[in-house]
């Protein structure tokens, strides 16, 4: 009872913000790549400029999650997975928010040994949901983050184009046609104005072929593989790398036969794109970067800085954080 009382209470509350945002995506949009760029100009510029950087970092891609939530409860109601579902995929999102802001302040509470635990936490508790997903509710592909961010101009575009032909509900946001907005007897649909071909396809499960499903689980146990190879080795040597690589081949090339025989949808083909690219950023990761491709970069940006004019006002502040961005970002157990 009390409990109902508190969420009526909060939703009284969200309600009016939950409408302006609504009907304002273009200038909500704007304040959040405001607030998104904030973590770039704070880097060193603070004691601590790294943990508030990620503070930020963190809190904006939280701000856009919270924001695409009220919207897709307010006029994407045909955007829905099952309740536990739903947990899932946003309890993944948020962890992908602030995984980082978590290692960095357990770093500085705790020293390396917090650290690494919470490292392991957060791992292990990835990849049990990201399996659920696979292979309980059949989804096909783990998007990273799982939860993309909602295209405004387009969603709200739509929901003036349907509103012309019907009108929303107050309490559910649900769009229902209206007699005056009906076409010609001979042109009229019984479709909702709201269809599940959109973009997003959170809803689409087709069946996927096994090889499919394999990859997926390598690509999602491929953290703990290397976690597990590092306790072994240690963490700058060899044999996680190698590990690391061999597991991201084996599984694109698995994706790559069921390309054959599977249509992929647009976001799919985002993400194995982004894991592509991802192979790339093995030239920025122990040990090949301390051996090979740092000597190599520092050289580039120095080059770049003498010979191109106003180039080294870019180059020095890289040449000045890449050892911080390389020990930060560029670890093997992220997926």
């Amino acid at each position: 009872m009390v409990l109902d009382m508190v969420n009526l209470s909060v939703l009284k509350i969200i309600e009016p913000y939950r409408k302006w945002i609504i009907e304002n995506p273009q200038l909500l949009s704007d304040m959040e790549n405001t607030v998104q760029y904030l973590p770039y100009f704070t880097a060193g510029q603070f004691n601590n400029s790294t943990f508030v950087s990620e503070l930020l970092y963190s809190f904006s891609n939280l701000i856009v999650l919270f924001n695409d939530l009220l919207m897709c409860g307010g006029k994407c109601v045909h955007l829905k997975f099952s309740q536990f579902e739903s947990k899932i995929k946003i309890w993944l999102t948020v962890i992908e928010y602030t995984e980082v802001l978590c290692e960095i302040s357990a770093k500085k509470l705790w020293g390396q040994t917090g650290r690494w635990f919470i490292i392991i936490v957060i791992q292990i508790f990835k990849t049990m949901l990201r399996l659920l997903l696979i292979h309980l509710y059949k989804e096909r592909v783990i998007k990273s983050p799982p939860i993309q961010p909602l295209n405004r101009e387009k969603l709200n575009d739509s929901h003036n184009n349907q509103l012309k032909e019907g009108f929303a509900l107050k309490r559910s946001g649900t769009i229902v046609r209206s007699v005056r907005g009906a076409t010609c007897p001979s042109m009229r649909t019984w479709e909702p104005l709201f269809s599940n071909d959109n973009d997003d396809d959170n809803l689409s499960k087709p069946t996927s072929g096994k090889n499919l499903a394999l990859a997926e689980t390598l690509y999602i146990m491929k953290p703990l593989f290397h976690l597990g190879c590092i306790s072994f080795t240690g963490e700058k040597y060899w044999p996680p790398w190698l590990l690391s690589l061999t597991i991201d081949l084996l599984s694109l090339k698995l994706i790559n036969n069921e390309a054959e025989s599977i249509l992929f949808s647009k976001e799919e083909e985002k993400e194995f794109f982004r894991r592509r690219i991802g192979l790339l950023l093995y030239i920025l990761k122990s040990p090949f970067y301390d051996k090979y491709s740092c000597i190599r970069i520092y050289a580039i940006l120095t080059a770049l800085s003498t010979k191109v004019p106003l180039a080294k006002f870019l180059t020095e502040p890289i040449k000045k954080y890449l050892p911080h961005w390389q020990n930060t970002y560029f670890y093997m157990w992220s997926s």
